[in-house]
């Protein structure tokens, strides 16, 4: 019992001592490019990202938006061929079509973000009046047409759609302001990658002894009608 404990504990130590590759963090500052008030055309950011991280363990972005009503705002990110829905007419739902009337986002987004779901941020933090919407939130995640999104749509497009891609190539910001009556401006935004842990030397070696001794144990106390 001690030796087969031993061995849980070996292979545990083992999973928990990988090797984690330094993240990119890439910023786009000083953009300062309106958001054409009512036109579903919007405004693009392209950037073009080189980075050491050939296989993306997550994804996290950072929104620096001035406006004056954050329901009229959808943006979503593209890298390759996957798509994450970041805004989608926040706060708009069945009861309240015209969505959130607070003043612009100074957020980051993250699918683990404990405040949840940016749809719904009210419901966690109101901001005061003309202050932009601060902290860690979960992307909208709504790939619905934001003529029509509600909050009760599913939430099928976060960041995780990145997970496991080549960080580097071109990856494109995309804002537009879908209803009019407001003003608003994309200042910057960030990218933040990390890459998926890689396993060290240590790891190896432990997961090794312990499988090692796991199959010594079973041949010592295996019945050999069953070997």
């Amino acid at each position: 019992m001690k030796i087969a404990k031993s061995i849980v504990s070996l292979i545990a130590l083992a999973g928990c001592c990988g090797t984690l590759p330094a993240l990119d963090l890439f910023s786009f500052g000083n953009l300062n490019k309106p958001i054409p008030d009512g036109q579903p055309a919007g405004v693009s950011d392209v950037e073009t990202v080189s980075s050491s991280i050939p296989q993306i363990g997550s994804v996290q972005v950072s929104l620096n938006i001035a406006g004056n009503f954050n329901g009229d705002l959808y943006c979503y990110l593209v890298h390759n061929n996957a798509l994450s829905v970041l805004l989608n007419r926040p706060g708009r739902a069945a009861g309240n079509l015209d969505g959130y009337a607070d003043s612009g986002f100074q957020v980051t987004l993250s699918d683990a973000a404990v405040n949840g779901d940016i749809h719904n941020y009210q419901g966690v933090l109101s901001p005061l009046a003309g202050v932009p919407l601060t902290g860690l939130w979960q992307p909208d995640g709504r790939n619905v047409n934001p003529a029509v999104v509600t909050d009760t749509d599913p939430r099928t497009a976060g960041l995780g759609v990145f997970n496991d891609q080549d960080a580097n190539g071109t990856w494109t910001l995309f804002v537009a302001d879908m209803a009019s009556g407001g003003i608003s401006v994309l200042n910057s935004w960030q990218l933040q990658i990390n890459p998926v842990p890689e396993p060290s030397s240590l790891n190896v070696l432990l997961l090794g002894v312990g499988l090692s001794v796991a199959r010594g144990l079973r041949r010592r106390t295996t019945p050999k009608s069953w070997q």
